[in-house]
């Protein structure tokens, strides 16, 4: 009898140490969500604090960009070379000093180092992931889905915190993510040492191809929207950052091991290839609009013709209610790949994302309705989230989970960037009087519902699943 019931018992451990383990890893997570929130309440603020003008505030948002892409990669590929959890300890520790340093002695230099080191959260989901696929990869999908629930509530509580918290001095909002970077740092000590290192060198020349070439291209889509898309620094930036890339490339998918940065012949596998366009595509249509629904909403309809005159607060708190729903759908996305398929979830996101703006489009004069295609903008957005990172690592080698999650990071950053640009360039072209004509947002928002098509179109070439390979 005694032997009977032990499994049980045992199984109930297991899940419990599971679960505790997922929980941490939320925890952590949540520390990305808060210092991606809190600063853009925060950082155009600081104008009359710190005596800046907005060309140097948007210099700011731009290295933050900058290091985003950078470090994405760089993190990724440490984690899988010398351990998930020794990486994730000194990313945390990076971004808790970053935080406590901004919030302790607030000045133009510490928060231009501080957004740089908080940057490194990037890292945090490809090294959560690399543990949580070597010590239980059943629950990978269950994992990443919790994870990016709380990142992506996370997101709006921090700005709602650091707008509520700084509304009479911008500064004092450096301090929503002191506790959240305290406990995250916490919990990467609570985290099991999974898997074994491969200690294979990462080779310095196809590094330095990757970082500059990204540093050149980013460089270019941001600032040539100020510069000018001709202007010989955009031009020089940009063909330069291709070149480096397209070197990178060249290194990473021919050379051997040791040689390489990143093993770029994964996206040899249809799954990663898939998954990458269609994040690249994904970020491209959703995250690159964020600017342009704070603009409509605090645009006033009697000079604009089109808004709700929202405050800043409202706005946050129209961010922070639409977060949930991003909450509820990411948390469901680990059933609805099981349920439903990996290719029929992501096509749904795609189109759920281009009916959310075709909605924008046809009832942007009503409140209601506009909200009601926000709304399917951020249930897509929780869903796509949750089911690219999930699938990211399925199909690889289990030393290459951290580098492959990476990847899709990657290819989700550059969608960004790029998104951000073709936005800001359509709204260039279509000025009047220093604002956006409603011509030229119908415009931005017919531009994104295509990008999101393509994203539907690229997850319908994932490979249908196998009924062996079915995971929980």
């Amino acid at each position: 009898m005694a032997s009977k019931t032990a499994p049980p018992a045992a199984a109930a451990i297991t899940r419990r140490t599971i679960a505790g383990m997922i929980l941490a890893m939320a925890l952590i997570e949540s520390l990305s969500g808060v210092t991606q929130g809190y600063l853009n309440p925060i950082l155009p603020a600081l104008g009359p604090v710190f005596e800046i003008d907005d060309p140097t505030i948007n210099g700011i948002f731009l290295i933050s960009n900058v290091s985003f892409a950078v470090l994405t990669p760089i993190i990724s590929r440490l984690g899988d070379s010398y351990g998930y959890r020794l990486v994730l300890r000194w990313s945390t520790g990076v971004v808790t000093v970053g935080v406590l340093q901004m919030a302790l002695w607030p000045s133009l230099w510490t928060v231009t180092i501080g957004v740089v080191m908080l940057t490194c959260v990037v890292g945090f989901i490809p090294l959560m992931m690399g543990i949580l696929r070597v010590t239980s990869p059943a629950h990978t999908r269950t994992g990443v889905s919790v994870m990016i629930g709380m990142l992506m509530i996370m997101v709006g509580a921090g700005g709602l915190l650091a707008g509520i918290v700084g509304v009479t001095d911008p500064t004092l909002g450096f301090w929503v993510a002191v506790p959240f970077a305290v406990v995250a740092f916490v919990c990467s000590f609570l985290l099991p040492d999974a898997g074994v290192p491969t200690r294979e060198g990462i080779a310095l020349s196809p590094l330095l191809g990757c970082s500059l070439g990204l540093i050149g291209f980013v460089v270019a889509l941001s600032m040539a929207p100020e510069w000018g898309w001709l202007d010989a620094r955009t031009l020089a930036a940009g063909l330069l950052g291709l070149a480096l890339l397209a070197f990178w490339a060249r290194r990473d998918y021919s050379g051997a091991a040791g040689q390489r940065f990143m093993d770029l012949r994964m996206l040899a596998n249809p799954r990663i290839r898939a998954i990458s366009v269609a994040t690249f595509f994904f970020g491209f249509a959703s995250i690159s609009y964020f600017g342009t629904n704070g603009i409509f909403l605090h645009s006033n309809p009697d000079k604009t013709g089109y808004g709700f005159a929202l405050s800043p607060l409202m706005i946050a708190i129209v961010l922070a209610l639409a977060s949930v729903l991003s909450l509820v759908s990411s948390l469901l996305t680990a059933r609805a790949l099981r349920r439903f398929g990996e290719r029929a979830t992501l096509v749904f996101a795609g189109v759920l994302l281009a009916g959310g703006f075709l909605v924008m489009m046809l009832a942007h004069g009503s409140l209601t309705g506009y909200c009601i295609g926000f709304a399917m903008f951020n249930l897509s957005l929780g869903m796509y989230q949750a089911g690219t990172r999930s699938l990211s690592v399925e199909g690889v080698a289990m030393e290459e989970t951290s580098t492959a999650a990476g990847l899709n990071e990657l290819a989700l950053s550059v969608g960004i960037a790029v998104g951000a640009a073709v936005v800001k360039l359509l709204s260039s072209a279509s000025v009047d009087s220093g604002r956006i004509t409603e011509t030229g947002l119908l415009t931005i928002w017919s531009a994104l519902a295509v990008a999101a098509l393509i994203a539907a179109a690229a997850s319908a070439r994932y490979p249908k699943r196998q009924a062996a390979e079915v995971t929980a």
